[in-house]
């Protein structure tokens, strides 16, 4: 296929993908107002993904665990239970302007350390603009939280500065690996799945699907389920292998302007003179700092290397 029409289904991709990671914080919202726990949440999300995806990928369990494993890590914790436990957390305390702008708003920043702090590549001058852009937006924030918003704030914002530390890394390990689509969300929602008992018996999350209203359950397969945890997965990776990391996680940062307008009218937030001018700092940053990095593959002739 030709190099232009693959960027055109990438950019498709991403557009699905960043209509779908704004309703995400859209339904983190609601759900913090519900009587469905994050468990109940996770597992809506989470399970169907999971059948999905490990059906498709039932014959490449072999070239699965021939990655090297420190890449799954990164695939299965970086976007799996930790992160939605992170995020769905954060959401509880800050807006969902904020919240939109904290987690795929600022990827481009993470990805962008850590490809140079861990795989030495370089940064070109574009890019530390960028990289300052963004950080001079998430000090906007930070500020306004530390100074005019109660501390739960400032919290819920710490909390998705993590949330989107962790997804950097599943962004970095889904284009390191050079698996497809299905194999990462295979790798991803299988193992949030089998981490659901471990987080109940530890009592990080528990479980009410029984009291929740059946129209409640409705809406969070559908937006959870089928919406984030199977087509956006799919979409993310699928950009990502025609676009590459950065461009992704740049078109990415354009979600926290779909999620406030959204957010406008459904829960009535007002969005103040900061938050606009914190967000259009972390949107122009994140195009800026799209460009330059070129991923190496953990790969031989053979293919990926053993742990």
């Amino acid at each position: 296929m030709p190099a232009t029409s693959q960027r055109l289904l990438g950019l498709a991709a991403m557009l699905v993908t960043v209509t779908i990671w704004a309703s995400l914080f859209i339904s983190l919202r609601q759900a913090s107002q519900s009587v469905l726990t994050s468990g109940d949440i996770a597992l809506l999300r989470f399970l169907p993904a999971a059948l999905l995806f490990g059906w498709l990928s039932r014959h490449r369990v072999r070239h699965i665990a021939s990655v090297p494993k420190r890449y799954l890590f990164a695939i299965a914790f970086g976007a799996g239970l930790p992160f939605y436990l992170l995020a769905a957390t954060g959401m509880q305390f800050a807006p969902v302007a904020d919240g939109a702008s904290l987690i795929p708003g600022i990827l481009p920043l993470f990805v962008s350390a850590i490809a140079w702090g861990v795989y030495g590549e370089s940064l070109s001058v574009g890019r530390r603009l960028g990289i300052g852009l963004i950080v001079t937006g998430i000090g906007a924030f930070l500020w306004h939280s530390l100074f005019f918003s109660p501390w739960s704030v400032t919290q819920g914002h710490l909390i998705l500065l993590a949330a989107s530390i962790s997804w950097a890394w599943f962004t970095i390990g889904v284009r390191v690996t050079g698996l497809n689509a299905a194999e990462a969300g295979a790798v991803l929602a299988i193992s949030a799945v089998l981490l659901l008992p471990v987080g109940a018996m530890s009592g990080l999350i528990s479980f009410n699907l029984l009291q929740a209203p059946l129209g409640e359950l409705g809406y969070h397969v559908l937006a959870q389920g089928l919406g984030v945890g199977i087509i956006a997965n799919y979409s993310y990776a699928f950009a990502i292998r025609r676009l590459g990391a950065e461009m992704s996680a740049a078109i990415g940062a354009f979600t926290p302007v779909v999620a406030a307008l959204i957010a406008i009218p459904v829960f009535s937030e007002t969005v103040s003179a900061l938050t606009v001018v914190a967000m259009a700092l972390i949107v122009l940053g994140a195009v800026l700092a799209s460009e330059g990095i070129k991923w190496r593959r953990a790969q031989t002739k053979s293919g990926p290397q053993a742990a």
